[in-house]
């Protein structure tokens, strides 16, 4: 079962509050897990008895991708392929439209005519293909079609239970596809690269619906927005950091995955306050 880790508002603003002159506030603030959901709004009540909501600043592709390797570890091993197919799917869709952006396409534009392909998969994978041999002058990296596609198929179509060791390796086969692809979209187009995340990820479609709520009930929503630290990810990639923990093949993630699911709390660093 997939986790997120997320944070409680007012458990922070009282940490805020207490205005201790310390550099290092050692008191903790322990950390709500949620269940995954499909928009990224998250209400819970915390250990503290607050009410909260959160709010994660992620992209649908990045939550797919880690929701597999925690099948994985699990033991829903067909689940797991299923997820990270998802995942790499819905990559290949924020490629075309981070690509449809570049030639100042507006979002709306993009959205109409993406929902002309948008129920045909192969369609949306041969606009992949083109689009990355324009932009990059080379064929895309994809699943090999004479033993990783009839792999998947069997899975998904056929009702075939995987093993943990064929997960594993089709895990990666998925992972460097995506990460080989993105990282090239981000070093050639970064501004549109975070346009797209931003328009298309849970932030969005949630400060809307909560600014909404918010007109109908005259009642402010203290709200939290944190960026769940996935494998695969847009805007801070372990690529970024030689030491960062999220790096490695999915055998080596999985370790990290199962540490994360242990208790822990949040600390907060305080600066030392200014002398007059």
């Amino acid at each position: 079962m997939m986790l997120l880790d997320l944070a409680c508002f007012d458990c922070i603003i009282e940490q805020v509050e207490k205005g201790e002159d310390k550099t290092f506030d050692g008191t903790s603030i322990p950390t709500p897990f949620e269940q995954v959901n499909n928009n990224g709004i998250y209400e819970f009540t915390c250990l503290k008895g607050h009410k909260a909501k959160t709010v994660i600043d992620n992209i649908n592709f990045e939550i797919l991708f880690e929701y597999g390797l925690n099948a994985i570890v699990d033991g829903y091993y067909r689940e797991s392929v299923s997820s990270l197919t998802s995942a790499m799917e819905r990559y290949f869709e924020f490629f075309i439209k981070t690509i449809l952006r570049t030639s100042k396409n507006d979002f709306e534009l993009i959205d109409k005519s993406w929902k002309k392909i948008s129920s045909q998969s192969e369609r949306q994978l041969g606009a992949y293909i083109m689009l990355y041999l324009q932009v990059f002058g080379e064929e895309p990296l994809l699943l090999n079609p004479n033993s990783e596609i009839p792999f998947r198929n069997k899975v998904i179509h056929k009702g075939y239970i995987p093993t943990k060791k064929e997960s594993i390796k089709f895990g990666n086969s998925v992972m460097k596809i995506i990460e080989q692809s993105l990282l090239k979209l981000k070093s050639k187009y970064q501004n549109e690269c975070f346009e797209t995340f931003d328009h298309y990820g849970y932030k969005k479609k949630a400060e809307e619906d909560i600014k909404k709520l918010e007109e109908e009930t005259g009642k402010e929503q203290n709200t939290m927005f944190v960026n769940i630290m996935t494998t695969i990810d847009v805007k801070n990639g372990r690529e970024k950091n030689p030491k960062d923990g999220r790096k490695g093949l999915v055998e080596e993630r999985i370790p990290n995955i199962i540490k994360r699911r242990e208790p822990r709390s949040l600390i907060l660093l305080k600066d030392k306050p200014k002398t007059k």
